[in-house]
């Protein structure tokens, strides 16, 4: 991207800050942007291209291009000791999640390196949370088996970890850190989401414990889109 596109890109980040939200705004054609910034329309079209793989900007054949939607507010959930499902359920009436994956996990995987419980065998539940109808965020609870054995009786019904984990007697929960980042998904992550190639997704790791007995019961990541949401913490 040379100085001009730079330039272009900036001046419609800011048209796009500046405006209203949950209000469709068009942006100025691609011989406006010309005319207005003196440079060439391939130019001008790739700095759209770009808006539009950020999940910024969305095109209508034959009529233009427009902002898309600005975000709703989302609370992050930072800790084990909070529910994923309750938690949106206070901010949405239409909230629903979906059990995606349920195995056993390899030993070999990278997870083994960021809890310390040896060769203990996990499980990987995956569920797909929607808000509105829209894949908000993707959680995973890597489940330490010895600690939780029920576990090997999840089914497609599960809605909730912490229901299940109070199904089977824990009372109690406690989380020893949180830890947020930026990132961008893969392929497989985002098309679960439903989101553009360059569009940024904030991760949530946190350990989640039975407070009671003093173990762990899984390491968690949540992976939320941004092109939707913003985050308040």
């Amino acid at each position: 991207m040379d100085k001009q596109e730079l330039i272009l890109k900036d001046y419609l980040l800011e048209t796009i800050s500046d405006t209203k939200f949950y209000i469709e705004f068009k942006l100025p054609s691609e011989y406006q942007l010309v005319e207005q910034f003196q440079m060439s329309r391939i130019k001008v079209r790739n700095v759209y291209t770009l808006l539009e793989k950020m999940g910024l900007v969305y095109s209508k054949k034959g009529i233009g291009r427009f902002i898309k939607q600005k975000q709703k507010p989302l609370d992050v959930v930072m800790s084990g000791n909070i529910s994923f499902s309750e938690k949106m359920k206070s901010q949405t009436a239409n909230y629903k999640s979906k059990l995606t994956k349920f195995e056993r996990v390899a030993q070999n995987h990278a997870i083994y390196t960021k809890i310390d419980i040896g060769q203990e065998p996990l499980y990987l539940v995956e569920r797909l949370r929607y808000i509105d109808d829209e894949p908000a965020a993707i959680h995973r609870s890597y489940v330490v088996m010895s600690n939780m054995p029920e576990i090997k009786k999840i089914d497609s019904r599960l809605t909730s970890m912490y229901q299940f984990y109070q199904r089977f007697g824990v009372k109690e929960f406690r989380s020893t850190f949180s830890q947020l980042s930026v990132q961008y998904v893969n392929e497989i992550e985002r098309n679960m989401l439903n989101c553009e190639v360059l569009v940024p997704i904030v991760k949530v790791e946190s350990d989640n414990w039975d407070a009671e007995r003093n173990v762990l019961l899984e390491y968690t990541e949540i992976i939320y889109r941004t092109d939707l949401f913003y985050f308040q913490i």
